[in-house]
C-alpha cells in the first residue's frame, strides 16, 4: 500500500494541535500522559486497529540533580590544586565528556522506581506482536522544563558542553607544566585558577537556577516529542485503511522517556523474552529544520550504534538525510540497540530557535515548520514503501 504524505500531514497537524493545545505538557506517570495514551488508543481503536498497553513503572525526576555541580565540583578542584597537582587538570576533560553517563548511571541505580506510566503498541487488526515486520517508535511524555530565559542565557546554555570542555583542554597546559616540574608562579598561574573558580560558581549557580526557575513546570512538547508522536499517529490511522496489509507494521507509544527511557527499556525487555526481533525505528524531534539525520551511534564511554543496514534502507528513502553521531544525548532506540534488536532513530537538524527552545516552556506549536512535518510524512510513507517492496530481504 503506498500511503499520500498529504493526508498523513494533515491529520498529523491537527493531532499535534490538540496534544499541545488541549492536553499540553505530559510529564512521566502523571495524568496527562495517561490521557495521551488513552486519547491515541481510542482513536487507533475507532480505526479498527489491534491496541495493547504495557504498564510501565519508571523513576521519576528529582528536584535537584546536580549534573552542572558535578562539573563545577571538578573546576574547583583544579583551581585548588593547580599550584601542587597539575596532574589533575589532566582528568577534567575526560569528567566532562563522560559526564552525562555518568549521570544517567547513577539515576539509574539510585533513585526509586514508581508505577503510572504505561507504553501503547498499536498494530493491524487481528494482529499480534510476532507478526510484525517493523516497527516505529516515538514517546508522548514531556521534559521537565529548564527556563527559556534572555538570549545572553540561552547561547550559553547551548554551548555550555562545549564552553566546559574548551576551558577543560586549556588548562590542562599550566597542568602539564607543573607536572613537568616548571614551576608557573605570577599572571598566568593566577588566569589560569582564576578561570578554573569562573566555571565553578558559573556552573553550580546554572544548576541552582534552573532547578529553582524549572520546579513543577514541564515543557509543552511541540517538537519534542509531539511531532514525532503526531506523525505516527497518523500514518497509524492512514495504514488502517489497508485490512489485509503486506507489511505488518507497528506503532510503539512510550512512556516515560524523558526520565530515563523507561518505556523503551521495558518493551525492548519484552521483545528479547519472546524473541521478537522486527526493526525498531525511533521517531523524535521531526517538526524542525531543514534536513533530517539519521543517528548512527550515541554516548561517548561505550557508544552505542545503530543498525547499518536499516539505515542505508532510510536513506534511500530519504536520500538529503545526514549521518549523526550523538555524544551527549540519549533516546528510545538505545534500549533495543543494547538488546541485539536492530534500531535507529530519525531527527532532524533544528533551527537555532528550536534548540533554545529544547526543554524549555517555549516548544510550543510556534516551533513547528509545516513544510518538515510534511517532507517527514513522505520519509515515513517511502520508508514503508521500501519494507514492503524489500519483503522478501528483510533487514532484520
Amino acid at each position: 500500500m503506498t500511503l499520500d504524505p498529504e493526508p498523513i500531514f494533515k491529520k498529523s497537524m491537527q493531532l499535534l494541535t490538540y496534544l499541545v493545545t488541549d492536553i499540553g505538557p505530559r510529564p512521566a506517570g502523571s495524568a496527562a500522559e495517561n490521557r495521551t495514551q488513552n486519547w491515541l488508543e481510542e482513536q487507533f481503536r475507532s480505526a479498527g486497529l489491534t491496541t495493547l498497553r504495557f504498564p510501565v513503572s519508571y523513576q521519576p525526576d528529582p528536584a535537584f540533580f546536580p549534573y552542572y555541580s558535578i562539573a563545577g565540583a571538578g573546576f574547583a578542584l583544579v583551581a585548588l590544586t593547580l599550584a601542587s597537582q597539575g596532574w589533575i587538570t589532566m582528568l577534567l576533560p575526560f569528567l566532562i565528556l563522560l559526564l552525562p553517563e555518568m549521570m544517567m548511571g547513577i539515576q539509574g541505580k539510585l533513585l526509586p522506581y514508581k508505577e503510572g506510566s504505561s507504553n501503547l503498541l498499536v498494530l493491524p487488526a487481528n494482529a499480534q506482536p510476532r507478526d510484525l515486520d517493523v516497527i516505529f517508535c516515538a514517546h508522548v511524555d514531556t521534559a521537565r522544563a529548564v527556563p527559556y530565559g534572555p538570549m545572553g542565557w540561552k547561547k550559553w546554555r547551548d554551548k555550555s558542553l562545549y564552553i566546559m570542555m574548551r576551558v577543560a583542554n586549556i588548562l590542562i597546559i599550566p597542568g602539564v607544566l607543573q607536572f613537568m616540574g616548571v614551576n608557573i608562579t605570577g599572571v598566568f598561574l593566577d588566569m589560569s585558577i582564576g578561570a578554573a573558580w569562573g566555571m565553578a560558581i558559573i556552573l553550580v549557580f546554572q544548576d541552582i537556577w534552573e532547578a529553582a526557575a524549572s520546579f513543577g513546570k514541564y515543557s509543552p512538547g511541540a517538537n519534542d516529542n509531539g511531532s514525532g508522536t503526531a506523525l505516527l499517529a497518523s500514518a497509524a490511522l492512514a495504514l488502517a485503511a489497508d485490512p489485509q496489509p503486506v507489511l505488518k507494521t507497528g506503532f510503539l507509544f512510550t512512556g516515560a522517556e524523558e526520565t530515563g527511557l523507561h518505556g523503551a527499556r521495558q518493551f525492548a525487555a519484552y521483545m528479547k523474552e519472546n524473541s521478537l526481533s522486527c526493526p525498531v525505528i525511533g521517531v523524535d524531534m521531526v517538526g524542525v529544520g531543514t534536513t533530517m539525520r539519521i543517528t548512527t551511534q550515541c554516548g561517548t564511554l561505550r557508544p552505542v550504534k545503530t543498525d547499518t543496514p536499516l539505515n542505508e534502507l532510510i536513506k534511500r528513502a530519504d536520500p538529503t538525510a545526514v549521518y549523526h553521531a550523538i555524544p551527549r544525548r540519549w533516546g528510545d532506540y538505545v534500549p533495543f540497540a543494547q538488546a541485539g534488536i536492530p534500531a535507529t532513530h530519525l531527527e532532524n537538524v533544528g533551527t537555532p530557535d528550536s534548540w533554545a527552545s529544547y526543554h524549555t516552556p517555549k516548544d510550543t506549536l510556534d516551533t513547528i515548520d509545516d513544510g518538515m512535518m510534511l517532507h517527514m510524512s513522505g520519509v515515513i510513507a517511502q520508508i514503508m514503501w521500501i519494507l514492503e517492496k524489500d519483503k522478501h530481504n528483510p533487514v532484520k
